[in-house]
C-alpha cells in the first residue's frame, strides 16, 4: 500500500477504534450503578445503600423510607412497604403513590443511551462535524443532565417536608456529591462505576478523534489529560472525610469578651471544653466536638452561655464518671440544636437554673441498658424549659431528681427504659410530648404538683413492665387529654394521693388498645371523667380490694366512655340511661383460686360474663360504677363505639348450651324410653 493509501485509511480507521472504545464505555456505563448513597448512624453501624441505575432505585429503600417518615420526608422510589406522607398541598393514601413516585426521567435513559450509541457509531464513518459535534454535546449531556436532575430532586424532597411529622426539621438540602448531616446521620453521597465509565466516554468522544492510529500527538492528549485530571479531583474531594479543624477553638473562646459571638468553622476539636464566661458559641456546618473519652465533652459552668449547631460526641464510658455530652451549671444556659452522640449521659442539668434545652437530638452510646446513661438528667435544676428535643436512645429519656417549676414540651422520646423517670421533683408541666416504644412511658412517683397534658404513651409492651403512665405516691396531679395506647397496661396507679387532702385526676384522657386499660392498687384514689376506654381487652384491673368509695367515676352528669358499655340512651342527652357497671365473676374467683386464670378470654370466659349480665344472681364484686356512663367518645378523633363481639360468643356458647338438652329431650320423646 502506497503512502498516500496510507494517510487515507489512517483518519477512518482511528475514528472506528475511538468510536469501539467510547461504546464499549457507554454500555458498561449504563449497565452499572450510576449514584451511590450510604447513610451511617449509631443504630446503623454497618450503614444503609441507596443505589441508582437506569433500572430505578435499589438498596434499603423500605429501611430508608421508614426513617424518613418520621421528618415528613416524601418517600423514595422503589420500596415494597407503603409509606404514608401527607404535604401541605397534597394528601397521599396509603398505596402506590405511598411507595414514592417513580422517576419518569430514568425512563428515557436507555433510549437516550440508544440515541447517543447510534450517533457515535455513525460519525465514525461520515465525518460530519456537525453530527460529531453533537454527538459531543449528547455524551456530556448523559451525566452532567443526571446529576443536575438529582440535584434537584434531592433539593424538592428537604424542602417538601410534612409540617404534621413527627419529628419538625428545618428545611435543608441533601447533596448529589459529598457528606450530608442530618440530626445523627452521616449521608455520603458518590458518583458510581456507571457515571465514571459514562464520563470517560465522553471524555473519548472529545479528545479520542485528535489522536491517529501509529502516529499519536502528544499536545492532543493534553485535553484528555485535564479534564480526567479534574474528574479525578472531583470525585477524591467527594470522597475525603472531614479533617481535624485549624481553628483554635479554646483560644477563641479564652479571647471572646462577654458577650461575644463566637462563629466555629466545619472541623473536629478537641474536648472537654469548659465555657466559664457569658459567651455564645454558634457552629457553621456542623463542627464536632469531641470528647475523646476524657470525662465531659462541654462543661457550662458559667452564665447566660448559648451552644449551637454541634455534633457533641466521645465522653468517658465509665458509669462512676457520670460523664456527659453537655453538663450545665451556670444559670441561664442556652443549649439549642445540636447532636449530642455516643456519650454517657446526654445533657446533665447539674443544679443549673432557668436553663433552655430545645431543639436537639440525643443519642447515648449504644451499650447495654444497664450501663447505659440518661439522656436528660436533671438533678436539683429548677426553673428549665426543655423543647422539641429527639431523644432516641438512653436509659431514661429524662430522669427528674429533686428539680422544679420545668416545662418539658413537643419533645420525642424512644428506645429508652423511661421516657419519664420522675422522682421527688415538684411543680412541673408535661406538654404535647410523644413516648413511644419506652419499657414505660412515663413513671411519676413521690412528687406533687404535676401536670400531663397532651401527651402521647405508646407501644410500651416490654414483658417486664409494660406500663405507659404509672403514677405513685404523687399528689396533685393532672392526668388530662393525653392518648394513652397500645400498652400492655395503660394506667397504673399506687397509693395515689398519698395523703387524705391530695388527688389525682384523669380527664378526657384516651385510654385505647391496651391489655389493661386501669391498673388500680387498694390504695388509689383517684377521679375519671370525661375519658374514653376504648377497646381495652380488660377495661380495669384490680390489684387487691379495691374500696368503691375511693374512686370517683364522674363528677355532676358527665362520667366515662366505655366502650363495652351495653345500656341505652332513651333521651338523647348523650348520657347512659342506666349506669355502667364492670363486674367480672371469673377474676373475681380467680383471686381465690389463681388456677382459673387460665380460663381468661376463652369462650368459658365469655360466657361466664353474659351469663351474669342475663342471670343476676350471678354477680361479681363491682370493679368499677360509673353512675353517668358517656354513649359517645368525649374525645375528637376517638374511635367509635363498635359492637361487642363477646356479647355475640356468649349469647352463642349460652344457646349451646340450653339447646344441648332440649335435643336430648326431643329425641327421647320421638324414641320412646
Amino acid at each position: 500500500m502506497t503512502t498516500s493509501a496510507a494517510e487515507a485509511v489512517s483518519p477512518v480507521a482511528s475514528r472506528l477504534v475511538v468510536a469501539a472504545v467510547a461504546l464499549a464505555l457507554l454500555v458498561a456505563g449504563a449497565l452499572l450503578p450510576l449514584w451511590r448513597m450510604t447513610l451511617h448512624a449509631p443504630q446503623y453501624p454497618q450503614g444503609l445503600r441507596l443505589v441508582i441505575d437506569g433500572r430505578g432505585v435499589r438498596g434499603d429503600v423500605d429501611e430508608i423510607n421508614a426513617l424518613n417518615h418520621y421528618i415528613g420526608m416524601r418517600p423514595l422510589p422503589g420500596g415494597r412497604q407503603p409509606v404514608l406522607y401527607r404535604g401541605e398541598d397534597d394528601e397521599q393514601e396509603e398505596g402506590e403513590q405511598g411507595r414514592g413516585a417513580p422517576i419518569p426521567e430514568l425512563a428515557l435513559f436507555f433510549p437516550a443511551v440508544a440515541l447517543l450509541a447510534a450517533g457515535i457509531a455513525v460519525s465514525a464513518v461520515l465525518p460530519w462535524q456537525w453530527l460529531r459535534r453533537l454527538v459531543v454535546v449528547g455524551a456530556w449531556a448523559l451525566p452532567v443532565v443526571f446529576l443536575a436532575d438529582l440535584q434537584v430532586r434531592l433539593y424538592v424532597y428537604g424542602h417538601t417536608l410534612d409540617p404534621h411529622a413527627a419529628i419538625r426539621l428545618p428545611q435543608f438540602t441533601p447533596r448529589v456529591l459529598g457528606p450530608t448531616s442530618v440530626m445523627n446521620f452521616n449521608v455520603t453521597a458518590l458518583p458510581g462505576l456507571g457515571l465514571v465509565f459514562l464520563t470517560l466516554s465522553a471524555l473519548v468522544v472529545t479528545c479520542g478523534p485528535r489522536v491517529r492510529l501509529g502516529r499519536p500527538r502528544k499536545p492532543a492528549l493534553r485535553p484528555l489529560a485535564a479534564v480526567a485530571g479534574l474528574l479525578g479531583a472531583t470525585v477524591a474531594l467527594a470522597a475525603t472525610p472531614a479533617r481535624a479543624a485549624t481553628f483554635d477553638l479554646a483560644a477563641a473562646v479564652a479571647a471572646a469578651p462577654p458577650g461575644a459571638v463566637v462563629e466555629v468553622p466545619p472541623g473536629v476539636y478537641q474536648g472537654p471544653l469548659v465555657l466559664s464566661r457569658p459567651v455564645t458559641l454558634r457552629g457553621r456546618d456542623w463542627p464536632v466536638i469531641d470528647g475523646g473519652r476524657r470525662g465531659h465533652v462541654v462543661v457550662v459552668a458559667g452564665p447566660d452561655v448559648r451552644l449551637e449547631g454541634f455534633v457533641i460526641r466521645g465522653s468517658a464510658l465509665a458509669y462512676s464518671s457520670e460523664a456527659a455530652g453537655v453538663v450545665v451549671e451556670g444559670p441561664r444556659a442556652v443549649v439549642r440544636g445540636n447532636r449530642i452522640d455516643d456519650v454517657l449521659f446526654g445533657l446533665y442539668l447539674a443544679g443549673a437554673t432557668d436553663a433552655v434545652i430545645e431543639h436537639n437530638t440525643i443519642a447515648t452510646a449504644d451499650l447495654p441498658l444497664e450501663r447505659r446513661g440518661h439522656a436528660v438528667y436533671l438533678w436539683r435544676a429548677r426553673g428549665a424549659h426543655l423543647r422539641h428535643n429527639r431523644i432516641v436512645r438512653g436509659k431514661d429519656g429524662f430522669y427528674f431528681a429533686f428539680s422544679e417549676d420545668t416545662l418539658v414540651a413537643g419533645n420525642a422520646v424512644t428506645g429508652c427504659r423511661y421516657g419519664i423517670h420522675y422522682m421527688y421533683s415538684h411543680r412541673n408541666a408535661f406538654v404535647a410530648n410523644t413516648f413511644v416504644d419506652n419499657a414505660v412511658g412515663a413513671a411519676v412517683m413521690y412528687s406533687t404538683d404535676v401536670r400531663l397534658e397532651g401527651n402521647t404513651f405508646e407501644g410500651s409492651r416490654s414483658a417486664a413492665v409494660g406500663v405507659g403512665l404509672i403514677l405513685k405516691d404523687a399528689d396533685r396531679v393532672l392526668v388530662r387529654d393525653n392518648r394513652i395506647a397500645r400498652n400492655a397496661t395503660g394506667i397504673e396507679v399506687e397509693n395515689a394521693p398519698p395523703t387524705p387532702d391530695g388527688w389525682v385526676r384523669l380527664e378526657g384522657n384516651v385510654v385505647a388498645f391496651n391489655t389493661v386499660g386501669l391498673s388500680l392498687m387498694s390504695t388509689a384514689a383517684l377521679t375519671a371523667t370525661g375519658n374514653a376506654f376504648v377497646e381495652n381487652l380488660r377495661p380495669l384491673e384490680p390489684r387487691g380490694a379495691l374500696r368503691p368509695e375511693a374512686n370517683t367515676w364522674a363528677e355532676g352528669r358527665r362520667g366515662n366512655y366505655w366502650s363495652d358499655y351495653a345500656g341505652f340512651d332513651a333521651d338523647g342527652d348523650g348520657i347512659g340511661d342506666v349506669p355502667y357497671r364492670r363486674t367480672d365473676v371469673l377474676e373475681d374467683l380467680a383471686v381465690r383460686a389463681p388456677v382459673l386464670q387460665a380460663l381468661l378470654f376463652t369462650p368459658a370466659h365469655h360466657a361466664l360474663e353474659t351469663a351474669a349480665r342475663l342471670a343476676p344472681l350471678v354477680q361479681g364484686t363491682p370493679l368499677v360504677e360509673d353512675p353517668a356512663p358517656l354513649v359517645r367518645p368525649p374525645i375528637t378523633g376517638a374511635p367509635p363505639p363498635p359492637h361487642d363481639p363477646r356479647d355475640a360468643w356468649g349469647l352463642l356458647w349460652v344457646g349451646l348450651a340450653l339447646l344441648v338438652p332440649g335435643a336430648v329431650t326431643v329425641v327421647r320423646a320421638r324414641t320412646g324410653p
